[in-house]
């Protein structure tokens, strides 16, 4: 007797391969609206992520900072070195570019925190097809949970077509941390 199973997986398979592809190029940002005073609702944006291998998002920490918290697999936000988080933003105007937006970014950062120090690193590029993450190394002497940042510019949209901009930022307090996780960041960089 034959078995109609293989016949099946021949039959389902180049549909499953559409659905994947599809799934692939699908929006990557979600909305979420929530009560912000009143009977206000305010929009908050979340990155649909898999985290990087041995690593798994804080969910606690993620709801209470209200950015998504990545730490090392058996960590915690408190415990974690390093740890990645990512930041969703609206990208109202759209007369400017990524790199435009990574220079005010920055200037802000070194207007916020004057003894920290930035520097341009190569981009990422994605395997999603979508544009290259800008990436910079930031050294802040007076945030010592911080002092050690790579930072990851990109840009990405939900279902309607809205472009938001990505900010994917690997942080802790030692280079070397940063230099130990570095292949898990750049990895979950290239896959979103």
């Amino acid at each position: 007797m034959t078995s109609i199973i293989p016949q099946r997986i021949l039959f389902i398979l180049p549909f499953a391969a559409l659905i994947v592809c599809s799934a692939a190029a699908r929006a990557e940002v979600q909305k979420f609206l929530h009560p912000c005073g009143g009977l206000q609702l305010c929009a908050s944006y979340q990155m649909v992520l898999t985290p990087p291998e041995g690593w798994a998002v804080d969910e606690k920490a993620s709801n209470e900072n209200k950015i998504q918290i990545m730490v090392p697999n058996g960590q915690s936000f408190a415990s974690a070195e390093p740890l990645i988080y990512v930041q969703v933003f609206y990208h109202a105007d759209k007369q400017q570019t990524l790199g435009d937006f990574a220079r005010a970014s920055n200037a802000r950062w070194l207007a916020a925190n004057p003894k920290s120090k930035i520097t341009e690193m190569p981009p990422v590029e994605r395997t999603n097809g979508k544009p290259s993450f800008l990436r910079f190394a930031s050294e802040n002497p007076d945030k010592p949970q911080q002092a050690f940042e790579i930072g990851a510019l990109g840009v990405d949209s939900d279902k309607d077509g809205n472009e938001f901009v990505l900010d994917v930022v690997m942080s802790g307090a030692s280079k070397a941390a940063l230099d130990r996780a570095n292949a898990a960041y750049t990895a979950f960089l290239k896959a979103h």
